[in-house]
């Protein structure tokens, strides 16, 4: 019979496969358990902080974060035109000539100057090694944020008084560094003391 119908016995048993699977309670009971015992998965951990999550962020957060972030991009371009400075200034010629004329040669070392002038327009670094000058370029401090002014320069090694002077007319003394015994014509300076290796002031 089923020889001569081929069809019909196929039929059967697809008719029989479809019918729907009836599990017991047990059965259940037996999957679970065997499941319950099977290993962890070693990246469960990640699986679930790879899952997509939505998150929700209110504007104040988002303004804090962004002003943190800004104070902290302004901090790190700070940090490198500082570095830069010093580096340029320690590059720079590294003696000074005697002008008695002889052949006598001073070594030049990197001085960071620093003022806190928030007001200032205009903050140039005097000192006896450079003859006082409010106009020498390598010693005009620059504007670095938030009030700070400062400047890298080649400075001989040796004793040195010095000032700030701001605006072309107000002469500061540095508050970071001790006085100048000789204050000149009440004009209060500051004492450098140069040696080996950069200093900041």
């Amino acid at each position: 019979m089923m020889r001569g119908k081929p069809e019909n016995w196929i039929q059967r048993v697809v008719a029989e496969l479809r019918q729907p699977a009836r599990f017991d309670e047990e059965f259940d009971r037996r999957v679970m358990t065997a499941i319950r015992a099977m290993p962890r998965h070693r990246y469960r951990a990640w699986t679930r902080a790879l899952r997509p999550r939505t998150i929700t962020v209110s504007p104040l957060v988002s303004g804090i974060a962004a002003a943190l972030l800004l104070a902290l991009t302004l901090s790190v371009g700070h940090a490198i035109g500082t570095l830069r400075a010093s580096r340029a200034a320690g590059s720079r010629l590294d003696v000074s000539v005697d002008r008695s004329g002889s052949s006598h040669v001073t070594p030049r070392r990197a001085v960071q100057f620093v003022l806190v002038a928030p007001t200032a327009r205009k903050v140039q670094v005097v000192g006896d090694f450079n003859d006082w000058d409010t106009t020498h370029p390598e010693f005009s401090a620059q504007h670095r944020g938030g009030g700070v002014w400062s400047v890298t320069a080649a400075v001989p090694e040796g004793h040195h008084r010095y000032s700030f002077v701001v605006d072309d007319s107000l002469w500061v003394a540095d508050p970071t560094a001790p006085r100048a015994l000789d204050d000149d014509f009440g004009v209060p300076n500051s004492a450098l003391v140069v040696g080996g290796g950069d200093l900041t002031r």
